[in-house]
């Protein structure tokens, strides 16, 4: 017997949603349904924010030795 290989399911990168209001409508709506939909996640979505927070206060105060340049993932000499 063959397997159907076409099962047809909803990939939300090929949704199309625009900026403003309606993106933001968007990404709340959808991780509330995480949120509800998988209970573990409530524990571990805070400690997310928190620690997201912080990676980003110490991205945004690092130094720099050249504003501008590429410093996350420097291009190799040579």
């Amino acid at each position: 017997m063959r397997e159907d290989t076409s099962r047809p399911q909803i990939n939300l990168a090929k949704i199309p949603v625009g900026g403003g209001i309606a993106g933001a409508i968007f990404a709340i709506g959808s991780m509330l349904i995480f949120l509800l939909g998988i209970p573990v996640l409530r524990y571990v979505f805070p400690a997310a924010i928190v620690l997201g927070c912080a990676v980003a206060l110490v991205i945004h105060f690092m130094r720099h030795e050249t504003p501008g340049a590429a410093w996350i993932m420097p291009k190799k000499n040579g």
